[in-house]
């Protein structure tokens, strides 16, 4: 026995001798200014963001429409004092995150610039991000500020969090949250834990998931504390104050989300969950394209290496009944994940809803690659061998990371212009020609909404919730059309991916000029303009792929087969004599075009491609009619211009 105590202890010694120890003895106020230095290296990164793209497009954006939701509930708050949408009309519970809607609503009265503000927001909360991710990679990495400083750094110059960060979106804040919740949880400070314990439903109600991973680490903490009287534990009266502090919070966010909309959850968790219904999206596609290879593409490779490296140890921990810090940003990893991968398969544009994640990866894999490094520093009996393992790892990630953030500052700047050139113009384009007492139905209301001027009808449901249990009626089209005609619409604003029309012109449209996502404006005229439905809608999109791959015949009978469901479009009858144009079938392409013109006489489209039939036929007269025709509807065509010169010339002659 003494022979076997003896060989353990010396079992330990060498274990210990070739642990990687990267401990610094820092000051305090060294301590802090690097921590300050870290997050201001975020701010900079992120501000360059900005005036890359401005540059770039000669004027402020963001890269989604989303931002002008919060700026114009937080302007009518500012403004009328009401949580609206339409000055003090429209009063719901349209923003995901009212307390970032509050604290911009305040900012109003200190500047009107929606960019700026949003700018500052973004920017500040990244860099407080920072700030606090350092102190809690501090709570897990102890004095190995070697370790800290790199995960912090990674974390900083992360290409999806300076995006968002710059993006106007509340995502950067939402983080900060987290991390603080985090912290003040690892540090058992029960009052300041409980406080944005409770904000975190007030930023975003997926924030569930990271309460669901704290109550699960905190069971197995409990657990574990039976036997290892060195965890430390909140105390009874800690828990108590811990309850009813969050649970103050989360009444009121309840009450006031029930007073708004009569709803315990704002208008848009329930209309994006109708709309991606998984009933609608592949679990599978959004699993293998928007978690997977979001999460394994380019620095996030090695980054979900350490993560993976890192719950296996964690796993190995657990069932050797020892806590493992990792298990709280594991948790909240998969368990986010997993809400999205049942109630709402999307992560939308960018990543965005995923994006809260990133820094509880970056920590874990950084504790990851430290714990296999010692690992590998007991196998090689060699300390400076892990040491340069450890370096050169988290120096390539950190060099990647750059790499990607350069990478990614044109996206950005190209993504504000995608946005600008669609939403932003159509706003503008209505609050030049339209009057002030016309409503507009939209499916984006964000820019729309905030330079418009107008009321709008939501079709989407955020700003319009009793519109959502009626979104996937195989006939919403029918329910909308005539909803849209009890509630006075003037005007249409679809982009062409999520509803189509028909039997109408667009007075405004981004598609010969702007591919692939056309954004148009149409009169709404009840009884005449026709919205095709969701299936129709779609498989026009399938033919005109078709169509780009020169597959005609294909493309044509499925035309027929939507004119089962639509018969009255003129649209598709308009499609189908394109067909039959580069088939060169123009015997057929005009019968078609005519039954365009029968159902919607003032087709522009049609009498175009009619007329250029007719001017090809040497039948000028007709092509002259038509060509007069078009104008009147599209006067500043000025190729149709030329045409009708030539036949005016042609008719001439004769």
């Amino acid at each position: 026995m003494a022979k076997l105590k003896k060989h353990t202890k010396k079992s330990r010694a060498q274990i210990k001798k070739y642990d990687v120890d990267l401990n610094i003895e820092l000051k305090s106020s060294q301590n802090q200014l690097i921590a300050f230095a870290l997050a201001i290296v975020s701010a900079v990164f992120a501000l360059y963001y900005v005036i890359y793209a401005a540059k770039a497009n000669g004027y402020f954006g963001f890269p989604l429409d989303d931002p002008w939701i919060h700026l114009t509930f937080a302007r009518n708050f500012s403004e009328y004092f009401s949580f609206s949408f339409y000055k003090n009309e429209m009063v719901t519970a349209g923003s995901t995150s009212p307390i970032y809607t509050f604290l911009i609503s305040i900012a109003f009265f200190v500047t009107k610039n929606e960019f700026i503000l949003s700018y500052i927001f973004g920017i500040l909360f990244f860099a407080g991000a920072v700030y606090t991710f350092y102190k809690l990679s501090e709570c897990d990495f102890g004095k190995e500020y070697i370790y800290v400083i790199f995960i912090v750094l990674i974390f900083a110059i992360d290409k999806w969090l300076n995006f968002i960060s710059v993006s106007g979106m509340e995502t950067t804040m939402f983080i900060f949250i987290l991390i603080m919740t985090a912290y003040f949880y690892k540090k058992r400070n029960a009052v300041l834990f409980a406080v944005f314990l409770g904000l975190i439903i007030w930023t975003r109600p997926d924030g569930v998931a990271f309460i669901a991973a704290l109550v699960f680490d905190y069971m197995i903490v409990l657990y574990l504390s039976k036997k290892d009287k060195k965890i430390v534990l909140f105390s009874k009266r800690d828990l108590a104050r811990i309850g009813i502090i969050a649970g103050i919070f989360v009444t009121v966010y309840f009450v006031m989300n029930l007073m708004l909309s009569g709803s315990l959850l704002p208008n848009t968790y329930n209309a994006k969950l109708t709309y991606y219904n998984p009933g609608h999206r592949s679990r599978s596609e959004f699993f293998k394209n928007e978690v997977w290879k979001y999460f394994t593409s380019g620095s996030y490779l090695i980054i979900m290496t350490g993560f993976l490296i890192s719950a296996l140890i964690t796993l190995k921990d657990f069932f050797r009944k020892i806590y493992n810090p990792n298990l709280l940003y594991i948790g909240f990893t998969v368990v986010l994940i997993l809400i999205y991968y049942i109630k709402l398969p999307y992560a939308h544009r960018f990543g965005r809803y995923l994006m809260p994640v990133i820094p509880f990866l970056i920590l874990s894999s950084g504790l990851g690659i430290r714990d296999i490094a010692k690992i590998l520093a007991r196998y090689f009996k060699s300390k400076n061998a892990a040491i340069v393992i450890i370096t050169v790892i988290l120096s390539i990630t950190a060099v990647y990371s750059f790499t990607d953030y350069l990478d990614k500052r044109k996206n950005y700047a190209d993504e504000c212009k995608y946005i600008n050139d669609r939403q932003v113009a159509a706003a503008l384009w209505i609050n030049q020609n339209t009057k002030e007492s016309d409503i507009i139905a939209t499916h984006d209301v964000g820019a729309i909404g905030y330079y418009s001027g107008r009321k709008l009808i939501d079709v989407a449901g955020l700003v319009t919730p009793e519109l959502i249990d009626k979104i996937h009626l195989p006939d919403y089209n029918k329910y909308m059309m005539e909803y849209l005609k009890n509630q006075g619409v003037s005007y249409l604003v679809f982009l062409q991916e999520w509803y189509r029309v028909s039997n109408s012109n667009p007075l405004f449209s981004t598609a010969e000029t702007l591919p692939p996502e056309t954004m148009e404006i149409y009169r709404f005229e009840p009884g005449k303009t026709l919205i095709l439905n969701t299936e129709t809608k779609s498989r026009i999109m399938y033919c005109m792929d078709l169509i780009a791959r020169q597959n005609f015949d294909q493309a044509i009978n499925l035309l027929k087969q939507g004119l089962v469901n639509e018969p009255n479009s003129a649209l598709i009858y308009f499609i189908i004599s394109i067909c039959h144009i580069h088939k060169n079938d123009l015997q057929n392409a005009e019968i078609n075009l005519r039954k365009s013109l029968e159902i919607f006489p003032e087709y522009k489209y049609a009498l175009g491609q009619l007329g250029l039939l007719q001017k090809e036929n040497g039948n000028f007269q007709e092509a002259k009619a038509l060509f007069e025709k078009y104008l009147k509807v599209n006067p500043g065509d000025v190729k149709v211009q030329e045409y009708l010169k030539a036949v005016n010339d042609s008719l001439q002659k004769k």
